[in-house]
C-alpha cells in the first residue's frame, strides 16, 4: 500500500483547482483574441475549440505537477474513494471528451461576441476553463477536508474557535471604547477609524458563524471524524445540491480515518446541517423583513423544497 500523503501534500492539492482555472482561462483568453482578429467567424470555431481542448489538458497537467498527481493517484487507488466516486455519478472519460462541450459553448457565444459591443471574451474563457473542472474541484475540496482532518485544524477550530471569536469581538468593542476617549485628537480618531472599520470587521465575523457555533461541540473521541463527515456533507451539498450521504459513508473507509462513522450518524449530521441552515436563514429573513422569527422558521421547515444557497464556485 502506498504511503498516505502528508498534510502538506493534501493542502497543496486543495489549491490545484483554482490554480488550474487561472492558468487555463488566461491561455484560452489569449486564443480567443486570435478568434477576434478574424471577426468571430463561425467557420473558425472548430479549430479554436480543438486548440482550447488541448489547452485545458495542458494546463490541467501543469497545475497538478508530479506531487499533486501522486496525491490524486493515492486517493483514486483507495477502494473507499472508488465507491464514493461511483455513488457521486462520476465516470471516466477520454482526453478528447471535452472538445464537443467546448465547441458548443463557443458556438453559443461567438454571435454575441461579434454582435454585442459590451460582450467580453474574458467571461467566456473562464466558462470554457470550468467545463472540465468539476471533478478536479471536487478532488481539491476533498483534499482540503483531508488536510483539516489529518492536521487536526478542523478539531482545533471547533475547540478554540468560539472563544477566539468572542475575544475578537471583545477586542473590537474595546477598540471602539478607546477610540471614543475625549482627549483623542479628532484627526487621529478619524484616521484610526478609517484604518480599522469596526462595523465591517464585526460583519466579517458574523459571516463565519460556523466557527462561533460549530455543528458539533461534544468533544469526544469521535469529534474529529464527525467534523470530517460534516465537511464532506457540505462539499457535496455545495457541488451536487445533495448531501450524497452514501458517498460520505464510503469515504469513512479511507485509510487514515481512525474511527469511521455509521450511516445513522451521518444522517443525523446531515439533518443538523439542514436545521442549522434554516435557523440562520430564518434570522436573516426575519431581521430584513421585520417578521416573527419563529413563524419564519416554521414556514421554512414546512417547505420541503427549501434549498441551501450556493457558494461561489465553478
Amino acid at each position: 500500500m502506498a504511503q498516505i500523503p502528508t498534510t502538506g501534500q493534501f493542502y497543496k492539492l486543495s489549491l490545484v483547482a483554482d490554480r488550474y482555472e487561472d492558468l487555463a482561462s488566461k491561455a484560452i483568453d489569449f486564443e480567443l483574441d486570435a478568434l477576434a482578429v478574424g471577426g468571430y467567424r463561425e467557420a473558425d470555431v472548430p479549430a479554436v475549440a480543438m486548440t482550447c481542448a488541448k489547452l485545458v489538458r495542458e494546463k490541467h497537467d501543469e497545475a497538478l505537477g508530479d506531487d499533486c498527481k501522486a496525491t490524486i493517484d493515492w486517493i483514486e487507488a483507495e477502494p473507499a474513494f472508488a465507491m464514493a466516486f461511483k455513488s457521486l455519478g462520476y465516470v471516466k472519460v477520454g482526453d478528447d471528451h471535452w472538445h464537443g462541450p467546448i465547441q458548443r459553448e463557443l458556438e453559443r457565444w461567438v454571435p454575441r461576441l461579434r454582435d454585442e459591443k459590451n460582450a467580453s471574451s474574458r467571461y467566456l474563457s473562464t466558462t470554457i476553463a470550468r467545463i472540465p473542472n468539476h471533478y478536479l474541484k471536487y478532488i481539491s475540496r476533498l483534499a482540503g477536508a483531508c488536510h483539516r482532518y489529518i492536521s487536526g485544524i478542523g478539531h482545533r477550530t471547533v475547540i478554540e474557535g468560539p472563544s477566539t471569536i468572542r475575544r475578537l469581538k471583545d477586542l473590537i468593542a474595546e477598540f471602539e471604547e478607546v477610540l471614543s476617549t475625549e482627549w483623542l485628537p479628532d484627526s487621529l480618531r478619524t484616521n484610526l477609524a478609517h484604518s480599522f472599520r469596526t462595523k465591517s470587521a464585526l460583519e466579517t465575523l458574523e459571516h463565519h458563524a460556523d466557527i462561533a457555533s460549530p455543528a458539533s461541540r461534544r468533544n469526544d473521541a469521535d469529534l474529529p471524524t464527525r467534523l470530517f463527515a460534516t465537511d464532506l456533507l457540505r462539499i457535496n451539498q455545495d457541488m451536487f445540491r445533495s448531501f450524497h450521504k452514501k458517498s460520505v459513508f464510503h469515504l469513512m473507509g479511507l485509510s487514515f480515518v481512525e474511527r469511521p462513522l455509521e450511516m445513522r450518524t451521518i444522517e443525523r449530521l446531515a439533518k443538523s446541517e439542514v436545521d442549522a441552515h434554516r435557523e440562520i436563514a430564518a434570522k436573516r429573513i426575519s431581521d430584513k423583513r421585520g417578521l416573527d422569527y419563529d413563524h419564519v422558521l416554521a414556514t421554512l421547515k414546512a417547505n420541503k423544497s427549501f434549498n441551501f444557497p450556493r457558494e461561489n464556485q465553478s
